[in-house]
């Protein structure tokens, strides 16, 4: 086994999948929220393998996530970064694995972190004693980041590896913080989420802001009016907040076109109290 610890959030989450949470003995300090079988789910992630029988498999993409507070535990966030795990994902989370939540010992961490995942799962891929390898496809990496873990993902906005981003509850305005400003806007290279919790959420005015500064990349602010800064994260599958995070990385990175309605043309038939922008996308 490559992994310390385990752990099953959530029962696991609502995907084909259930997931796991582990520690794994060469990332001690983060979470690898993964489908218990990788395999599998490398297999059903070819569509139209359950209408046609074929046995193909798919890698599994991968999203790195930073946590509120820029803190050092995604205990807070565990059963959407389950959810999202159960529908074909791998996700490395910052902070070591808890198995009760022990607020007295979470610590601020740096931006660097993004790129400490960035380089553990390029390795993993790449090495045939690992878990990981012929796994994880390492074209298909995204970033998310909840309020101050929002800013740590802007941070490393310039990584050629990254190819989307949800920025979640945060926005950057005329401030800094974790390394970030609007500066780092101009480093994006690929298509962006906001989301955020109406007026009464602290970043719903950055984030307003940001997304009109953003000139030259898709971009897509949407709005759970009444969710507030805490956002629906620690809801059972994270509530709708996790929902458009997975519909987000469905497009982006398994090309599944179904969500440009809700995206682009701002459909929000399934969601309440939503409001959704785009801007940018080439029709």
């Amino acid at each position: 086994m490559s992994y310390e610890q385990l752990k099953v959030p959530d029962f696991g989450g609502s995907g084909l999948f259930k997931a796991v949470a582990v520690r794994e003995k060469s990332l001690p300090d983060f979470v690898v929220y993964r489908p218990m079988n990788m395999n599998a789910a490398m297999q059903a992630e070819r569509r139209g393998m359950f209408q046609t029988g074929e046995v193909k498999k798919e890698k599994l993409p991968v999203l790195i996530f930073c946590n509120g507070g820029c803190m050092d535990t995604s205990i807070g966030y565990e059963n959407m970064l389950t959810d999202i795990a159960s529908h074909g994902y791998v996700v490395v989370a910052v902070g070591q694995l808890q198995m009760y939540a022990q607020h007295e010992k979470d610590q601020p961490t740096n931006s660097s972190v993004v790129q400490h995942a960035l380089d553990w799962i390029c390795e993993q891929a790449a090495n045939p004693a690992s878990p990981y390898y012929n796994i994880i496809d390492t074209n298909k990496i995204a970033a998310a980041g909840h309020s101050c873990g929002g800013a740590q993902v802007l941070a490393n906005a310039g990584d050629k590896h990254l190819k989307t981003y949800l920025i979640l509850n945060a926005g950057m305005g005329k401030m800094t913080m974790a390394d970030a400003s609007a500066k780092s806007l101009k480093n994006l290279h690929g298509p962006i989420l906001y989301l955020v919790g109406g007026k009464d959420d602290v970043a719903w005015q950055n984030a307003q802001t940001d997304y009109k500064a953003i000139k030259n990349i898709p971009v897509v602010l949407a709005d759970n009016t009444k969710s507030g800064h805490g956002g629906t994260y620690e809801q059972p599958n994270g509530g709708d907040n996790s929902r458009m995070v997975r519909a987000w990385l469905d497009w982006q990175l398994k090309k599944k076109t179904e969500h440009e309605k809700l995206f682009i043309e701002g459909d929000l038939s399934t969601y309440s109290d939503w409001t959704i922008t785009s801007k940018n996308f080439k029709k």
